[in-house]
C-alpha cells in the first residue's frame, strides 16, 4: 500500500508540474499573425516584457515563410525581445527585394505596438533588422540605403552578400564553415561581416559531420536555424535545441553590447554548446 500511494503521488505531483510549466511557458510569449498591402508577419512577444522594448525583425528566407522561425523567435522573447518574422513577397519564392523588405519592415514599425497592445511593452527602443539567407540579402540593403529604417542587423547566414551594400549600424551574423544549400560560405555572412563598417561580430559555425539518414553530413547547415529545415535542403536531422538555445544567447549579447554599453569580444562571447569561432570589429575570419 505504501509503494502504490506512493506512486500515486509520484504521478499527480508530475502531473502538476507539467501543468505549471505549460502556464509558464503560456504566460511568457505569445504571438499574432498579422497581413498588410506589403506582406505577412508574424509577431512573437513576452507577456511579461518592460514597457520599452527592443525588437527584432526577421526576412524569411528563399521559399520560407512566416510560420517558419517558431523555435528561434521562441528564444528571442525569452530574453525579452519582440520577435519579428517578415514575408516581403508571400507566394513567391524569391525574397531578395530589398525594396519590399523596407516597405514591409516600415509598416512593422508603424503598427507594432497596436499589434502586440495585450502586452506590457509601450515603446520601442531599437529596431534590429536582419533575415535568414535571401532575407539577409535583402535587410542588407534596405539598411545600407535606407537612412534611420534600422538601428542595427542580425542576419542569418545571409545569401550572396557580395551582391550587398556596406551598412553603417552594429551589425551580427551567423554562418558556417561550411557550404551548403547553394550558398557559397565565402558570399554569406562572411562576407556581410566584411562589409560592416561599424561595430559587428560574426559568430562562425565550426565544421561538424554526423551520421544521419541523410548519411555523412553537416550536424549544422545552412538551414538549421527553420523549424523544420527548408524546402528541398535538409540533413534529415533534427536541429538540437541547443542551437536556437545558443543563437538566442547571442543576440542578447549583441543588443546589450552593442546599445547598452561595453562592446567588446568579451562582452559577446557565449557560453554554448554549438561548437564556434567569433570574429569582433577587425578579426579578420
Amino acid at each position: 500500500m505504501k509503494n502504490q500511494s506512493f506512486t500515486h503521488f509520484l504521478r499527480a505531483w508530475v502531473i502538476s508540474l507539467i501543468g505549471v510549466f505549460a502556464s509558464i511557458g503560456v504566460a511568457q510569449a505569445a504571438y499574432v499573425d498579422k497581413d498588410t498591402s506589403n506582406g505577412k508577419v508574424r509577431v512573437h512577444y513576452p507577456s511579461n516584457s518592460p514597457s520599452s522594448c527592443d525588437a527584432v525583425l526577421l526576412g524569411v528566407g528563399t521559399a520560407m515563410s512566416r510560420s517558419g522561425y517558431d523555435k528561434l523567435s521562441s528564444q528571442l522573447t525569452g530574453h525579452g525581445y519582440v520577435a519579428v518574422i517578415l514575408d516581403h513577397n508571400p507566394g513567391n519564392l524569391v525574397k531578395t527585394d530589398a525594396n519590399k523588405f523596407k516597405n514591409l519592415a516600415n509598416d512593422v514599425k508603424a503598427n507594432l505596438l497596436n499589434w502586440i497592445s495585450s502586452s506590457s511593452c509601450n515603446s520601442i527602443n531599437h529596431w534590429i533588422m536582419g533575415g535568414h539567407s535571401a532575407g539577409g540579402q535583402a535587410a542588407q540593403n534596405a539598411v545600407a540605403n535606407t537612412a534611420g529604417l534600422a538601428d542595427g542587423i542580425f542576419s542569418i547566414d545571409p545569401y550572396n552578400a557580395k551582391n550587398t551594400d556596406p551598412v553603417n549600424v552594429p551589425a551580427m551574423y551567423w554562418g558556417f564553415d561550411v557550404t551548403t544549400c547553394f550558398v557559397n560560405k565565402n558570399d554569406a555572412a562572411k562576407e556581410a561581416y566584411n562589409r560592416s563598417n561599424n561595430l559587428r561580430a560574426f559568430y562562425k559555425v565550426k565544421r561538424k559531420y554526423s551520421w544521419g539518414p541523410c548519411g555523412y553530413s553537416p550536424k549544422y547547415f545552412h538551414c538549421s536555424f527553420c523549424d523544420g529545415h527548408c524546402p528541398a535542403c535538409t540533413n534529415c536531422k533534427t536541429t538540437p535545441n541547443h542551437f536556437f538555445v545558443d543563437v538566442g544567447n547571442s543576440v542578447d549579447r549583441f543588443i546589450q553590447a552593442a546599445f547598452y554599453g561595453g562592446w567588446s569580444k568579451s562582452q559577446l562571447t557565449i557560453n554554448s554548446t554549438t561548437p564556434l569561432t567569433l570574429y569582433v570589429d577587425n578579426d579578420q575570419p
